[in-house]
Protein backbone atom coordinates (compact mmCIF):
# COMPACT_ATOMS: atom_id res chain seq x y z
CA UNK A 1 0.00 0.00 0.00
CA UNK A 2 1.19 3.32 -1.14
CA UNK A 3 1.48 6.09 1.44
CA UNK A 4 -1.48 8.61 -0.39
CA UNK A 5 -4.69 7.95 -2.48
CA UNK A 6 -4.63 6.99 -5.46
CA UNK A 7 -6.24 9.66 -8.07
CA UNK A 8 -5.73 9.47 -11.92
CA UNK A 9 -2.58 7.38 -11.44
CA UNK A 10 -0.50 9.83 -9.40
CA UNK A 11 -0.18 9.75 -5.67
CA UNK A 12 -2.08 12.39 -4.03
CA UNK A 13 -0.55 13.67 -0.58
CA UNK A 14 -0.33 16.04 1.90
CA UNK A 15 2.72 18.63 1.95
CA UNK A 16 5.38 18.61 4.35
CA UNK A 17 5.60 21.63 6.72
CA UNK A 18 8.61 22.92 5.04
CA UNK A 19 6.53 22.94 1.79
CA UNK A 20 4.09 25.27 3.03
CA UNK A 21 6.24 27.25 5.05
CA UNK A 22 8.19 28.17 1.95
CA UNK A 23 4.65 28.86 -0.27
CA UNK A 24 4.54 31.51 2.64
CA UNK A 25 7.57 32.73 2.59
CA UNK A 26 7.34 33.21 -1.00
CA UNK A 27 4.37 34.97 -1.09
CA UNK A 28 5.13 37.23 2.22
CA UNK A 29 8.32 38.02 -0.19
CA UNK A 30 6.32 38.85 -3.59
CA UNK A 31 3.70 40.89 -1.14
CA UNK A 32 6.87 43.20 -0.49
CA UNK A 33 7.17 42.03 2.90
CA UNK A 34 11.29 41.57 2.71
CA UNK A 35 11.44 40.65 6.15
CA UNK A 36 8.95 38.53 8.25
CA UNK A 37 8.88 37.57 12.07
CA UNK A 38 8.56 34.03 12.96
CA UNK A 39 4.80 34.59 13.96
CA UNK A 40 4.04 36.08 10.82
CA UNK A 41 4.97 33.68 8.53
CA UNK A 42 3.51 30.67 10.81
CA UNK A 43 0.73 32.39 10.67
CA UNK A 44 0.62 33.07 6.56
CA UNK A 45 1.65 29.47 6.58
CA UNK A 46 -1.75 28.03 8.49
CA UNK A 47 -4.32 30.27 5.70
CA UNK A 48 -2.39 28.50 3.25
CA UNK A 49 -3.34 25.01 4.89
CA UNK A 50 -5.97 25.69 8.22
CA UNK A 51 -5.33 21.97 9.45
CA UNK A 52 -1.55 22.78 10.17
CA UNK A 53 -0.77 23.02 14.07
CA UNK A 54 1.27 26.49 14.59
CA UNK A 55 3.25 24.80 16.66
CA UNK A 56 4.46 22.57 13.88
CA UNK A 57 5.10 25.12 11.78
CA UNK A 58 6.56 27.28 14.68
CA UNK A 59 9.07 24.33 15.01
CA UNK A 60 9.91 23.51 11.49
CA UNK A 61 11.78 27.21 10.73
CA UNK A 62 14.90 26.43 12.68
CA UNK A 63 15.26 23.09 10.46
CA UNK A 64 14.64 25.15 7.41
CA UNK A 65 16.76 27.98 8.34
CA UNK A 66 20.54 28.32 6.68
CA UNK A 67 22.07 29.70 9.85
CA UNK A 68 19.78 28.04 12.51
CA UNK A 69 22.04 26.41 15.50
CA UNK A 70 19.80 23.23 14.89
CA UNK A 71 21.95 20.30 14.37
CA UNK A 72 19.08 18.78 12.93
CA UNK A 73 18.29 21.31 10.37
CA UNK A 74 18.02 19.50 6.60
CA UNK A 75 20.25 18.68 4.30
CA UNK A 76 18.83 19.41 1.03
CA UNK A 77 19.38 22.77 -0.04
CA UNK A 78 16.11 22.83 -1.51
CA UNK A 79 14.54 22.72 2.00
CA UNK A 80 16.59 25.73 3.37
CA UNK A 81 15.31 28.87 2.12
CA UNK A 82 14.89 31.47 5.22
CA UNK A 83 17.78 33.25 6.34
CA UNK A 84 17.57 34.86 10.12
CA UNK A 85 18.76 38.16 10.26
CA UNK A 86 17.95 39.21 14.22
CA UNK A 87 16.20 37.23 16.92
CA UNK A 88 12.67 36.50 15.55
CA UNK A 89 13.09 37.95 12.20
CA UNK A 90 13.56 36.45 8.87
CA UNK A 91 13.91 36.68 5.31
CA UNK A 92 14.16 34.48 2.09
CA UNK A 93 17.60 33.30 1.96
CA UNK A 94 19.90 34.94 -0.84
CA UNK A 95 23.40 32.81 -1.61
CA UNK A 96 23.95 36.40 -3.64
CA UNK A 97 23.30 38.33 -0.09
CA UNK A 98 24.37 35.62 2.46
CA UNK A 99 26.98 33.98 1.00
CA UNK A 100 27.16 30.35 -0.28
CA UNK A 101 25.45 27.77 1.49
CA UNK A 102 28.58 25.76 2.32
CA UNK A 103 29.67 28.64 4.31
CA UNK A 104 26.52 27.41 7.00
CA UNK A 105 26.04 24.09 6.05
CA UNK A 106 29.53 22.83 5.36
CA UNK A 107 29.40 19.13 5.40
CA UNK A 108 25.52 18.48 5.68
CA UNK A 109 25.31 20.25 1.55
CA UNK A 110 25.58 16.60 1.17
CA UNK A 111 22.45 14.77 0.02
CA UNK A 112 22.35 12.16 3.36
CA UNK A 113 24.15 8.82 2.78
CA UNK A 114 23.06 5.44 2.50
CA UNK A 115 24.26 4.74 5.92
CA UNK A 116 21.94 7.77 7.53
CA UNK A 117 19.01 6.27 5.53
CA UNK A 118 19.31 2.69 6.64
CA UNK A 119 20.04 3.80 10.18
CA UNK A 120 16.98 5.83 10.24
CA UNK A 121 15.01 3.06 8.67
CA UNK A 122 16.65 0.17 10.51
CA UNK A 123 15.74 2.02 13.80
CA UNK A 124 11.80 2.84 12.86
CA UNK A 125 11.45 -1.04 11.95
CA UNK A 126 12.77 -2.38 15.29
CA UNK A 127 10.01 0.27 17.28
CA UNK A 128 7.89 -1.45 15.66
CA UNK A 129 8.39 -4.57 16.53
CA UNK A 130 10.50 -6.43 13.41
CA UNK A 131 13.32 -8.10 13.29
CA UNK A 132 15.87 -6.34 10.99
CA UNK A 133 18.81 -7.29 9.33
CA UNK A 134 21.40 -4.89 6.82
CA UNK A 135 22.32 -7.25 3.43
CA UNK A 136 25.84 -6.91 3.13
CA UNK A 137 26.02 -7.05 -1.24
CA UNK A 138 28.48 -4.69 -2.38
CA UNK A 139 28.68 -6.73 -5.33
CA UNK A 140 25.47 -8.72 -5.56
CA UNK A 141 22.36 -6.02 -6.83
CA UNK A 142 19.74 -8.72 -6.65
CA UNK A 143 19.82 -8.54 -3.45
CA UNK A 144 17.81 -6.01 -1.49
CA UNK A 145 19.30 -3.92 0.99
CA UNK A 146 17.29 -4.47 4.52
CA UNK A 147 15.24 -8.03 5.76
CA UNK A 148 12.95 -7.36 7.88
CA UNK A 149 11.05 -10.53 9.77
CA UNK A 150 7.95 -9.98 11.94
CA UNK A 151 5.30 -12.77 12.80
CA UNK A 152 6.77 -15.13 10.12
CA UNK A 153 6.81 -13.30 7.38
CA UNK A 154 9.64 -12.32 5.79
CA UNK A 155 10.34 -8.63 4.07
CA UNK A 156 12.77 -7.65 0.94
CA UNK A 157 13.29 -3.78 1.33
CA UNK A 158 15.09 -2.09 -1.50
CA UNK A 159 15.65 1.86 -0.85
CA UNK A 160 16.22 4.30 -3.81
CA UNK A 161 18.56 6.99 -2.79
CA UNK A 162 16.73 9.87 -2.91
CA UNK A 163 19.91 12.31 -3.17
CA UNK A 164 20.44 10.22 -6.63
CA UNK A 165 19.75 12.29 -10.10
CA UNK A 166 16.39 10.74 -11.58
CA UNK A 167 17.88 8.90 -13.86
CA UNK A 168 19.96 7.04 -11.79
CA UNK A 169 16.37 6.24 -9.68
CA UNK A 170 14.90 4.93 -12.30
CA UNK A 171 17.41 2.64 -13.31
CA UNK A 172 17.63 1.37 -9.78
CA UNK A 173 14.00 1.00 -9.61
CA UNK A 174 14.11 -1.20 -12.52
CA UNK A 175 17.31 -3.34 -10.97
CA UNK A 176 15.46 -3.49 -7.99
CA UNK A 177 12.10 -4.61 -9.71
CA UNK A 178 13.45 -7.49 -11.38
CA UNK A 179 15.78 -8.44 -8.42
CA UNK A 180 12.04 -8.49 -6.10
CA UNK A 181 10.61 -10.91 -8.73
CA UNK A 182 13.48 -13.36 -8.64
CA UNK A 183 13.78 -13.12 -4.72
CA UNK A 184 11.94 -15.91 -2.87
CA UNK A 185 10.17 -12.94 0.32
CA UNK A 186 6.72 -13.14 0.92
CA UNK A 187 6.68 -9.42 0.62
CA UNK A 188 8.76 -6.72 -1.30
CA UNK A 189 9.24 -3.49 -0.59
CA UNK A 190 10.82 -0.95 -2.79
CA UNK A 191 11.11 2.70 -1.71
CA UNK A 192 10.62 5.29 -4.43
CA UNK A 193 11.52 8.95 -4.26
CA UNK A 194 7.82 10.87 -4.87
CA UNK A 195 8.70 12.56 -8.17
CA UNK A 196 9.14 8.70 -9.33
CA UNK A 197 6.49 7.60 -7.81
CA UNK A 198 4.12 10.09 -9.62
CA UNK A 199 5.32 8.41 -13.22
CA UNK A 200 4.30 5.08 -12.33
CA UNK A 201 1.30 4.75 -13.64
CA UNK A 202 -1.31 2.89 -11.15
CA UNK A 203 -2.23 -0.23 -13.22
CA UNK A 204 1.80 -1.17 -13.27
CA UNK A 205 1.82 -0.79 -9.18
CA UNK A 206 -1.31 -2.86 -8.77
CA UNK A 207 0.80 -5.83 -11.27
CA UNK A 208 3.30 -5.32 -9.02
CA UNK A 209 1.18 -5.89 -6.05
CA UNK A 210 -0.10 -9.23 -7.85
CA UNK A 211 3.03 -10.30 -7.02
CA UNK A 212 3.66 -9.43 -3.63
CA UNK A 213 5.82 -6.32 -4.62
CA UNK A 214 4.59 -2.89 -2.69
CA UNK A 215 5.96 0.14 -3.64
CA UNK A 216 6.37 3.45 -1.21
CA UNK A 217 7.75 6.25 -0.27
CA UNK A 218 10.78 7.30 1.59
CA UNK A 219 9.63 10.12 3.65
CA UNK A 220 11.69 13.11 5.36
CA UNK A 221 10.72 15.05 8.34
CA UNK A 222 13.69 15.02 10.75
CA UNK A 223 14.63 11.26 10.24
CA UNK A 224 13.74 8.94 6.84
CA UNK A 225 10.92 6.53 7.29
CA UNK A 226 8.41 4.23 5.81
CA UNK A 227 5.88 2.82 5.13
CA UNK A 228 5.33 -0.99 5.99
Amino acid sequence: MVNGLENNNRVEYKKPNWMILKEAAKQLFEEGRKTFTRKELTRYAQRLDPTRPITSLDFEIDLVTVNSNSKDKYRSPEKLFLFRISRGRYTLYDPEVHGPLEKYLEYRLEFPTRRQILENIMEQLKREGYEVREVKHLHKPLLPDLVALKNGLRIGIWIIDPGADKGTQLKILAYAIGSALLNNYDEAVITVPREVMNRIPYRIREVLSKHNIRLTLLKEEKRYVITL
